[in-house]
């Protein structure tokens, strides 16, 4: 898939500077389209596409949750045809050179229930159960609250990856999410492993692909057979 991107490049630059017709005016490249000239504000980024379901798994859509920054001050509040407050708006709104800076603190352990602390507090036991080593440790046990567990290990080992909220590529090592995205790779597992198990530091018991078809389910409402593999497609009935 990487290649075919690397192929695709000068196509792409190719039709940026048709699509621009080589200055103003109607050329031959631009007869018979017709361009919106709506102000910037009239458009709405409903999602940046960068790092898979970091906003869903950790951010909150409740518009009585208002993101704050670590100032105090709302985060990029809306305006114009884009006036959504909640989290999610306000980092799909954000400048990714700032993420690190006014997420931080939602992601780890902001007001909402989703929290990357507030997870660990909540399914650590569970998890536990299973046989996975965790990257958080609590400071009481049993943890009263979140406060209890220490989440450090985890921020340090996941926020590299995932801060700022954009995909990143580097030719230079190999592909595969984290280092762009493959068509069938299992970048949710492959985050979860990142935020919730010990992957790093000396002689990790677990790698950023543990959790593949740990968490999956095999069985759908009906109790019918999932297809193992991706895409998780049945087999039509006739």
């Amino acid at each position: 898939m990487t290649s075919h991107l690397r192929q695709l490049a000068p196509f792409a630059l190719s039709l940026v500077v048709a699509g621009c017709g080589g200055g103003g005016g109607d050329s031959p490249e631009t007869a018979g389209f017709s361009f919106r000239t709506d102000a910037p504000d009239r458009y709405s980024r409903v999602d940046r596409t960068g790092q898979p379901a970091i906003a869903t798994a950790l951010l909150s859509r409740d518009p009585a949750i208002v993101p704050l920054g670590p100032t105090g001050a709302p985060l990029n509040p809306g305006a114009g045809a884009n006036p959504f407050n909640n989290q999610r708006d306000a980092l799909n709104r954000g400048n990714p050179v700032n993420d690190a800076r006014d997420f931080a603190g939602l992601f780890t352990v902001g007001p909402q229930s989703n929290t990357l602390s507030n997870i660990h507090y909540e399914v650590a036991p569970q998890l536990r159960s299973l046989g996975l080593a965790l990257c958080s440790f609590e400071k009481v046990v049993p943890p009263a609250s979140k406060a209890d567990v220490d989440i450090s290990a985890c921020v340090a080992q996941v926020a590299p990856v995932v801060l700022p909220d954009v995909m990143t590529y580097d030719p230079r090592a190999a592909p595969g999410w984290p280092n762009g995205r493959g068509y069938d790779d299992p970048v949710v597992d492959r985050l979860l492993a990142a935020a919730l198990l010990r992957i790093s530091g000396t002689n990790p018991p677990h790698t950023i692909d543990s959790l593949f078809g740990v968490l999956n389910v095999t069985r759908d409402e009906s109790n019918t057979v999932l297809p193992p593999a991706f895409p998780h497609l049945r087999d039509r009935v006739l």
